[in-house]
């Protein structure tokens, strides 16, 4: 009997074990996100995105900035070295260089973590939940989501625990919500799709202005 390898199994230092496998980094922010940590998942977006990355992480090696990688990988020849000389990567004193490999799923999961968990805006059934969770030097921001194929202009006020809608007004209309439920923080709330429907303009903006606590 023959056994196969994946061809890095061996010697490949990387993804899984390297630094930060990027897949299960998101997942990490995820669970941020329904805990209600805004300024850890702030940054935890932050560091999967490569733009500026090296001035983010100062032991970054520079990357090609339109490439989500695998992962973010010490710079090691094989795991002998890596077992040798781990001490420096928990120092931060080894580089870091874009994964094995570039992935194309990858900017998909980031923008619905940046859509359905930083911003808090999902659609679901005939419900619209809005459950944002931004740290409050986010306070103004303004953002275009589409609904339903029609773009919603959004603007946020938070607060200081940057969760938890306590207003939600659709061109100038407060809109009844429902909240849902979370057993962690403040939970977002759920509007039902008809009442959305009905405030919106059939032409021109339709401005959604969010209260979080």
């Amino acid at each position: 009997m023959e056994v196969f390898q994946r061809a890095e199994a061996s010697t490949f230092f990387g993804r899984e074990i390297g630094i930060m496998y990027t897949h299960a980094h998101l997942r990490y922010a995820e669970a941020l996100a329904r805990h209600g940590d805004a300024e850890r998942l702030l940054e935890a977006l932050a560091l999967v995105n490569p733009i500026g990355v090296t001035e983010r992480v100062p032991n970054a090696r520079p990357r090609q900035s339109t490439c989500y990688y695998s992962s973010s990988d010490a710079t090691f020849a094989d795991r002998y070295e890596a077992a040798e000389h781990y001490g420096e990567v928990m120092a931060g004193t080894v580089p870091l260089e874009g994964g094995w490999r570039v992935y194309s799923s990858g900017p998909g999961i980031f923008l619905r973590l940046v859509v359905e968990s930083l911003l808090g805006v999902r659609r679901r059934g005939d419900r619209l939940e809005l459950d944002p969770v931004l740290a409050p030097a986010l306070d103004g921001l303004e953002a275009t989501v589409p609904v339903d194929g029609i773009p919603l202009d959004l603007a946020f006020r938070v607060g200081d625990c940057g969760v938890g809608p306590v207003s939600v007004v659709l061109n100038s209309v407060a809109l009844q919500t429902n909240p849902l439920s979370n057993p962690y923080r403040a939970p977002g709330v759920a509007i039902d799709m008809a009442l959305v429907r009905a405030g919106m303009n059939a032409s021109g903006r339709n401005y959604l202005e969010i209260q979080v606590s």
